[in-house]
């Protein structure tokens, strides 16, 4: 059967349902429970892939494709890929100008934190547990005044949430003018920024760097992949990959 063949049982089942597909490609809801390794060959032998998931206009799109379903848990494409890279939480590639992404300013770090704060202009790794006050990003607003101080000790997942959910995102730091302006808003605080380090990757290779985690947690664990919980909003959690879950295929570019 080729893809064409197999979007028209789809359609005709009503496991893809084209309201809710993306401008350039189309989210399938397969019901049958499948390991993550299994659901990807699945997805794959039909000309998809697992679900890359880009923004939280995606989020709502797939939220939307399960809404009627009775599933706690899809696999979507993110699995525990080993190499981990410092990312930008707020992943709009038009933000970042050439060599934007890679502006850093280190001065101490550890291998085993995944997040980074910032004190007097330099950075420093903190843990998953670590709660500290933290900046946000208003793409809304001009100036200095797109640096949102918020004087509430969370978590760097917490304050991930909070800041996408009341601004745009936690804050990007791109050049040395851009982080001076955070050091000048957050007055001698240590707080948290955007970036964060991970081992994830996306089954179709997309670079993408958003993250919808459960606040409880944060990055994926070696042998784990991602599900996305139907019931909390989206949130996504870690469950080993040899899991049986129902899973969301994708149509598109890779």
């Amino acid at each position: 059967m080729n893809a064409m063949e197999w979007m028209q049982t789809l359609l005709i089942s009503g496991l893809c349902i084209p309201s809710f597909c993306a401008d350039y490609r189309q989210h399938c809801l397969i019901e049958t429970p499948k390991s993550w390794f299994d659901a990807q060959s699945y997805c794959r032998e039909r000309g998809y892939d697992l679900a890359t998931i880009d923004d939280m206009g995606a989020m709502k799109s797939l939220l939307g494709l399960s809404a009627d379903k009775a599933h706690d848990e899809l696999w979507i494409g993110l699995h525990y890929g080993g190499h981990k890279e410092w990312r930008w939480s707020l992943a709009d590639k038009d933000f970042y100008q050439e060599g934007g992404r890679k502006y850093r300013n280190f001065e101490g770090s550890s291998e085993t934190e995944m997040f980074v704060r910032q004190h007097n202009g330099k950075w420093y790794t903190g843990g998953i547990w670590t709660q500290l006050f933290f900046i946000c990003y208003d793409g809304n607003r001009k100036g200095g005044e797109r640096y949102v101080l918020v004087s509430k000790a969370m978590s760097w997942t917490d304050a991930q949430v909070y800041c996408r959910s009341t601004h745009t995102d936690l804050v990007s730091i791109r050049n040395p003018e851009e982080n001076q302006a955070v050091a000048t808003a957050i007055d001698e605080l240590n707080v948290w920024i955007g970036l964060f380090k991970y081992g994830e990757h996306w089954s179709d290779g997309r670079n993408s760097s958003f993250r919808h985690w459960s606040p409880d947690f944060g990055v994926l664990l070696p042998q784990n992949c991602a599900v996305m919980t139907g019931r909390t909003s989206g949130r996504w959690r870690q469950r080993s990959c040899d899991e049986l879950h129902p899973f969301l295929c994708t149509q598109g570019r890779r």
